[in-house]
C-alpha cells in the first residue's frame, strides 16, 4: 500500500482540500466570532466588533459552511455540534490564538470541563487526606491544578475494585489521588494526592463531558484549541459521525484526549495528547478509516489506540512516548497501516497487538522496555530484529536513533497564562500598560493565513 510522503504530504493534501472547500463556500457561509475580552452574547456574533462573549450560542447557530473564530481566553464551557456540514461546506471551529481575526492580543484558546471549588465544603471522614463534601452537581472527576494535573483515579476503574472487590469508598480510603461520587446522596468522597487537606491544594471539579462533541454529525473541523479536564474527551466524534478533522489541538486530563467512537473516516493530525487516563486518541466501536498523522502522545495509558473492529486505520509520523502500557495499541482490528512512527520509552511495550496484525514500514523503536512488540495472549518480541525474523513485519523499521523527544507542555505555565489572560488583554485593548506573559500563537494560525491568502 502506498502512503503519502510523510506528515507534510498529508497536510498538503488536507490543505488542498480545504482550499477547494473555501473557494466554494466563502461567498455563502457565515463567519462568527467569540471574544472573551469584549464580547457580548446579546449581539449578532458576525464580526469582531459584535462578537459573542461565550461559546453558548455555537451549538444551535452554526450551519453547513459556517466558521467560528474563538479568541484567546479560558472558557469553562462545552459545545455540542448541532448541525451537519457537507463535503463542500464544512463547519469549522478555529481557535484564533494570534488574535489575527478577532483583534485580541495573542494567547491560548482553552476550553475546560472543570470548575474551581470552595475547599471549605470538605470535611474529614477518616484517615489523613480522606474528605467528603455534599455537592448537588454531578462530579465527573477531580484534579489538583497545583500538581501534575492528571485527574484523580475513579475508584470504580481501579484493580482494587475490579479484581480485589473492595467497595469504592474503601478504595478511596486506601488510594491517594482517588475519588468516588455517590449520585443518590450527591456526595463526593476523595483522597488527596499527599494526605494533606483539600485547602492545601488548588482543586477543580470536572462537570462537563467533552469540549467539542458531536453525535451523528459530519464534515466538522476543529483547529488549534487547548482542552483540559473533561469527563470523557476534549474532542468527541461520537456515534454516526464521520469525515471529521481535528488539527493542531492540545488535550489532557480526560479519559481520552480525542475520542472517536462508532465514527468513520476521521483525521487526527498534529495534536498533542497527554496525561489522559485511557488513550491519547482512541478509535473504538467500528470507527473505520481513521487516520492519525504527526501527533504527539505521551504519559497516557496508551498513546494511539484502535479497537473493536475499527478497521483500516492508519498512523503516519506520530511520536508516542512514556505511555504506561503501549505507544500504539491495535486490538481486534484488521488492515491497520503504520508508517514512519516513532515509538519511544513506553515502559511495557512500544507496540501492543491483540488478535490483530498490521502492515508496518519505516517505524522507529527505541527505549528500554519489556517488548518492542507484544502480541497479547501470543508472543512477545524483545527486539525489532526478533519481530522482523518471526513475523516479517516492519522490514524497513529501525531500532534506535529515533531522534530527540518532543518537549513536554508546561501545564503550570499554561494555567497561569490562561487564568490571567482576560484581565491583561482587556488592559491592552484599553491602552493600559500590562505586566504579565502572553502566549505565542499556535502553529494552526499559519494554516489559516495560507488558507485564506493572508
Amino acid at each position: 500500500m502506498r502512503v503519502l510522503g510523510g506528515t507534510r504530504g498529508l497536510r498538503r493534501a488536507v490543505l488542498a482540500l480545504l482550499l477547494v472547500v473555501a473557494s466554494v463556500v466563502r461567498a455563502h457561509a457565515v463567519t462568527y466570532y467569540v471574544r472573551q475580552t469584549v464580547g457580548d452574547d446579546t449581539r449578532d456574533g458576525r464580526s469582531a466588533a459584535t462578537a459573542w462573549r461565550t461559546l453558548a450560542r455555537l451549538s444551535s447557530t452554526l450551519k453547513a459552511g459556517d466558521t467560528v473564530y474563538v479568541g484567546p481566553g479560558l472558557y469553562r464551557e462545552q459545545v455540542t455540534v448541532g448541525a451537519d456540514g457537507t463535503s463542500g461546506a464544512r463547519i469549522v471551529f478555529a481557535a484564533d490564538a494570534s488574535g489575527e481575526h478577532t483583534g485580541d492580543p495573542p494567547g491560548t484558546v482553552m476550553i475546560t470541563g472543570a470548575d474551581p471549588v470552595d475547599t471549605s465544603v470538605f470535611v474529614p471522614v477518616g484517615p489523613p487526606g480522606v474528605y467528603r463534601a455534599t455537592l448537588p452537581q454531578h462530579v465527573l472527576g477531580v484534579v489538583e491544578m497545583d500538581g501534575s494535573q492528571r485527574r484523580y483515579r475513579r475508584a470504580r476503574d481501579t484493580m482494587e475494585h475490579l479484581v480485589d472487590k473492595l467497595s469504592e469508598s474503601d478504595v478511596v480510603t486506601r488510594l491517594r489521588g482517588s475519588h468516588v461520587y455517590d449520585e443518590e446522596r450527591h456526595e463526593l468522597l476523595l483522597h488527596t494526592s499527599d494526605d494533606r487537606e483539600p485547602r492545601a491544594h488548588e482543586i477543580e471539579l470536572m462537570h462537563r463531558g467533552a469540549g467539542i462533541g458531536m453525535f451523528g454529525k459530519h464534515f466538522v473541523t476543529i483547529i488549534g484549541f487547548t482542552f483540559r479536564h473533561f469527563g470523557d474527551a476534549g474532542i468527541n466524534f461520537f456515534k454516526g459521525s464521520g469525515d471529521g478533522i481535528a488539527l493542531d489541538n492540545v488535550s489532557w486530563g480526560g479519559r481520552q484526549g480525542i475520542r472517536v467512537y462508532a465514527a468513520t473516516d476521521i483525521l487526527i493530525s498534529g495534536n498533542t495528547l497527554f496525561r489522559n487516563d485511557n488513550s491519547g486518541v482512541y478509535f473504538a466501536a467500528q470507527s473505520t478509516g481513521g487516520v492519525t498523522s504527526g501527533n504527539v502522545a505521551y504519559e497516557n495509558q496508551k498513546g494511539v489506540r484502535w479497537s473493536s473492529e475499527s478497521n483500516y486505520g492508519m498512523a503516519l509520523d506520530d511520536v508516542v512516548f512514556d505511555n504506561a502500557e503501549a505507544g500504539i495499541s491495535i486490538e481486534d482490528v484488521t488492515g491497520t497501516v503504520l508508517r514512519r512512527n516513532r515509538l519511544l520509552q513506553n515502559p511495557k511495550a512500544q507496540l501492543m497487538l491483540i488478535r490483530s496484525v498490521y502492515d508496518g514500514e519505516g517505524d522507529c523503536f527505541d527505549g528500554s522496555t519489556r517488548a518492542v512488540a507484544d502480541f497479547v495472549f501470543q508472543e512477545h518480541y524483545a527486539t525489532l530484529a526478533d519481530l522482523q525474523r518471526a513475523k516479517g513485519l516492519d522490514p524497513r523499521g529501525r531500532s534506535g536513533g529515533c531522534g530527540a523527544l518532543p518537549a513536554r507542555i508546561d501545564v503550570h505555565k499554561l494555567h497561569a497564562e490562561t487564568m490571567g489572560y482576560a484581565e491583561r488583554a482587556r488592559a491592552l485593548l484599553a491602552g493600559a500598560p500590562v505586566v504579565g506573559p502572553t502566549a505565542a500563537p499556535s502553529s494552526s494560525e499559519s494554516w489559516w493565513r495560507t488558507l485564506f491568502g493572508r
